[in-house]
């Protein structure tokens, strides 16, 4: 059963500063750059207790991690931040325009989420996970004890009463927090009392299995944090089917609870229904190759592949996006000055997937990303562990941006990609199969800052 509830969030206070200064992307895409501006934006920007700066006087007992729980404290006790007096639901509303180009509204609810082991079959990851990303997440949480960042879940509610049911009533009114970030996505905010609508949430997605869309580190982290607390204090947590005492009362629609915080993880919610919910590709660019094995590829990889020259090659941009407008699926195109011209690939025959991964199932090999890493990636380019991806593969989300880093020479080649399908997300996730990292591409990623979730004593 999934448990959903509204909790008392930690939020800025106006005495921080206008929040379009002081919040950041999620930590996994912020650059160096970036991580510096949003720095000297504020003394208040999220990013300084999210991803603080490393310091050459750094040690065990002060670093970036302690610094960050110490700044956090600080915060609290001057009101910086404020908790909000009662457990809400943040409804939130994104305007945005994607990568396509195309303006968007995506709708979403903030909320704490009970924990589930993967094993339980309530929540459910699509793509692998790293040991560094969660060994930094757990070192800050573990100093913190504090949910900085949402995990990114989708729920599966095809007639999705719960957005219906917040659009006719709190949705109608103006919103509380209005906030432009620097990628100009337009976010509002909408915090629900518990209530009404809090229960239709409960209700409406209690049998609903939950998918990871971003935030797998941060999920895995927070299971990670929840049994190190339990050990801690010597509890084995809840069996299945049963509640902490408090928790009783939710039947009813209150959502007074005896659980512990950490029990639980902030996400961000939305439904696989809504119509502005899209996944957009990650391209990948290739440098520090064998030239001639770079030039080479269109006839090694006609091995493999349907190789198709593109016109117009005066205007490889134009090309590459005709080519994979033609061909939504089992399809990608490349292009580099080594090779002069964009080329199109598409798979000669399924059986050389079914040869080079057998214990793969069909859904998994039909994805274009495993194609290409198996195919060509690995196969062709001899790109095969993480050391090599490392030295060789950068990945671009914009498409613009690739294509200017090849026209300048910074890369050798670049391989573009249709977006993976939701129904691929959603049926390799529901069978227990990851995809490989960097196969989606959900955007916009919720700002960081927002709201935090407090580990530290009850729900």
């Amino acid at each position: 059963m999934t448990d959903i509830i509204p909790f008392r969030a930690w939020r800025f206070s106006p005495a921080a500063g206008d929040l379009s200064d002081l919040i950041a992307p999620p930590y996994d895409v912020v650059d160096a750059g970036l991580r510096s501006r949003l720095h000297a934006r504020s003394p208040h920007n999220v990013i300084r207790v999210d991803l603080p700066l490393d310091l050459p006087s750094d040690s065990p007992c002060d670093n970036r991690y302690t610094r960050a729980a110490t700044l956090l404290a600080e915060w609290k006790e001057s009101g910086i931040l404020v908790r909000d007096q009662n457990p809400t639901l943040t409804f939130v509303e994104e305007e945005f325009v994607g990568p396509d180009g195309e303006p968007r509204s995506r709708h979403g609810f903030l909320a704490a989420v009970r924990l589930h082991d993967f094993g339980e079959g309530v929540v459910f990851p699509h793509e692998q996970t790293f040991a560094g990303p969660k060994e930094d997440r757990w070192r800050l949480m573990s100093s913190t004890h504090m949910g900085l960042s949402p995990v990114f879940l989708l729920y599966d509610l095809p007639s999705d009463d719960v957005t219906a049911a917040w659009k006719a009533g709190p949705g109608s009114a103006e919103p509380s927090v209005t906030v432009t970030d620097e990628q100009g996505t337009v976010t509002r905010l909408w915090p629900v009392p518990d209530g009404a609508l809090a229960h239709l949430v409960r209700e409406a997605l209690s049998s609903s299995p939950l998918i990871i869309a971003d935030g797998h580190h941060r999920y895995e982290t927070a299971l990670r944090y929840r049994e190190w607390r339990r050990q801690e204090e010597g509890s084995l947590g809840p069996s299945a089917g049963e509640t902490y005492p408090g928790e009783e009362g939710r039947a009813a629609g209150a959502s007074a609870s005896g659980a512990p915080a950490y029990e639980y993880v902030l996400a961000y919610l939305s439904n696989l229904a809504d119509p502005a919910l899209a996944v957009y590709a990650t391209h990948r660019l290739v440098t520090s190759l064998d030239p001639d094995r770079v030039r080479s590829l269109p006839d090694t990889l006609a091995q493999d592949f349907q190789v198709e020259s593109l016109r117009p090659a005066a205007d490889p941009k134009k090309a590459v996006a005709a080519y994979l407008e033609q061909y939504p699926r089992g399809a990608f195109a490349m292009w580099g000055h080594l090779l002069g011209q964009p080329y199109g690939l598409r798979l000669r025959d399924p059986a050389v997937l079914e040869r080079a991964l057998p214990e793969a199932s069909r859904a998994y090999r039909e994805l274009d990303v495993v194609i290409l890493q198996s195919l060509v990636l690995q196969k062709a380019l001899h790109i095969a562990d993480r050391d090599a991806t490392e030295r060789h593969l950068t990945y671009f989300k914009d498409p613009e941006a690739a294509f200017e880093g090849l026209a300048h020479g910074d890369f050798q080649v670049g391989f573009f990609l249709n977006p993976t399908g939701l129904d691929q997300v959603r049926e390799l996730a529901l069978s227990g199969q990851r995809m490989p990292h960097k196969a989606t591409y959900f955007y916009p990623k919720l700002s960081t800052g927002l709201a935090f979730y407090d580990l530290q004593g009850k729900v």
